[in-house]
């Protein structure tokens, strides 16, 4: 498998009078091309130190870490030619427009100038800010600015795009153009790494994720990955739906073996078992009318409390 991102006992160590922090802990993080990947850890993890160490805004104490193949330390500059930074504290010059703003910062990026124009409009369009090209950024409001981040992320039409808390600030009908455009950057072959606590605004639409803790990746993979973990120590879960005699299928499933818990809602049964059991399941259900049977996956948010919660990774 080809990597976009890849680091390896990435440790990050600051010092002061009172001692040491250590803000990465041996960090491995493993990002394929062409996902849309979050970094999912509460405030303080490490989150944003590693993302300033991917965009050579920081030196690791010890470890490497590459982009695109690119050592971090070493080539840094070739690693910001083909990467679009979305930092979680930015900044613009508020008595110039949203256009001027991304025409400095685009110039400062070297894109020439023919080509800067034609990707101003369009990032500009991208991110639903077309008709405020011409107002100063001081009359934005939190989620303009968010906005104007993101285009100014897209400027340079990059390869990766490391997002770091990219919906802070936007309204729901930000977040939705935000989800929607990710989506669509990710079918056009980019990758995309976005760092962030809030797993309801963006997991969801995450194929991959890393859990980060305490400075420390401690899972990562795709949703089924993840799953697994969560399934062997909370059990399996399942949705059995049927048109009718509820209660005779909920005392049988109440007999196999493995299961610890079973509910009725209306004509829905759920079902949590210790071990996988649809095989069982479907042997049962076929005596009676079911409208359908499924293993219900864990949510972002179930694998989150999980990796961050319980003594994980300690």
């Amino acid at each position: 498998m080809e990597y976009a991102i890849e680091t390896e006992n990435l440790t990050k160590i600051y010092r002061d009078r009172a001692g040491k922090v250590v803000a990465l802990d041996s960090a491995n993080l493993r990002v394929p091309k062409g996902v849309l990947f979050g970094l999912f850890g509460p405030n303080g993890a490490g989150k944003t130190t590693l993302i300033s160490i991917l965009v050579g805004l920081q030196l690791p104490t010890r470890g490497t870490a590459r982009v695109l193949g690119f050592d971090c330390v070493k080539q840094s500059l070739e690693i910001r030619k083909r990467v679009g930074l979305l930092p979680e504290n930015y900044g613009f010059y508020e008595h110039m427009t949203a256009y001027e703003n991304l025409e400095f910062l685009g110039r400062l990026d070297g894109i020439p100038w023919g080509e800067l124009r034609r990707r101003i409009d369009e990032v500009l369009e991208l991110v639903g800010l077309k008709e405020w090209a011409n107002a100063k950024v001081k009359t934005f409001s939190r989620g303009m600015n968010q906005r104007l981040a993101l285009a100014q992320a897209l400027l340079k039409d990059p390869e990766v795009l490391i997002l770091d808390e990219p919906t802070l600030g936007l309204d729901p009908q930000g977040s939705a153009m935000f989800r929607e455009l990710m989506t669509r950057l990710v079918k056009e072959g980019r990758t995309i790494l976005i760092s962030t606590h809030l797993l309801h605004e963006v997991g969801f639409i995450c194929s991959h994720a890393a859990f980060i803790r305490k400075g420390r990746i401690v899972a990562q993979g795709n949703l089924e990955e993840l799953a697994k973990q969560y399934r062997e120590a909370r059990g399996y879960s399942y949705e059995v739906v049927v048109q009718e005699r509820p209660e005779d299928l909920l005392r049988e499933l109440r007999q196999l073996e493995g299961v610890v818990e079973v509910g009725l809602e209306n004509n829905t049964i759920r079902v949590r078992a210790s071990r996988d059991i649809m095989r069982e399941l479907l042997g049962v259900t076929g005596r009676y009318q079911v409208r359908s049977l499924r293993e219900r996956a864990p949510t972002w948010d179930e694998l989150y409390q999980f990796y961050h919660g319980g003594g994980w990774g300690e």
